[in-house]
C-alpha cells in the first residue's frame, strides 16, 4: 500500500466525518484550521482505527496536529503489525 492511498483514504474519511471537501483537504493544514476541535478528532480517530484495524495510542494522538501527522501514524502502525 502507498503512502497517498492512506492519505487518501484518511481524506475521504474525514470529509465524510466534518463534511469538508477531500480534494480541498489540505493534509498540512492545523485539524483546527480544519474545523475539527479535539473532541471531534478523537470521535474520527475510532472511525480511523476501525477502517484501517490499528490502534494509535493516547501519546501518539498527542502528537497528531495534521491529517499528515495522522497518516504517518497510520502508515507506522500498518508497518508494525505487516500491512503496509
Amino acid at each position: 500500500m502507498r503512502p497517498m492511498d492512506t492519505l487518501a483514504r484518511i481524506k475521504a474519511l474525514a470529509s465524510q466525518e466534518f463534511t469538508l471537501d477531500a480534494q480541498a483537504l489540505d493534509p498540512a493544514a492545523p485539524l483546527d484550521k480544519l474545523g475539527i476541535d479535539s473532541l471531534s478528532f478523537i470521535e474520527f480517530m475510532f472511525k480511523v482505527e476501525e477502517e484501517f484495524g490499528v490502534s494509535v495510542s493516547d501519546e501518539d494522538l498527542k502528537g497528531i496536529k495534521t491529517l499528515s501527522d495522522l497518516e504517518r501514524h497510520v502508515a507506522a502502525a500498518l508497518a508494525a503489525c505487516g500491512r503496509a
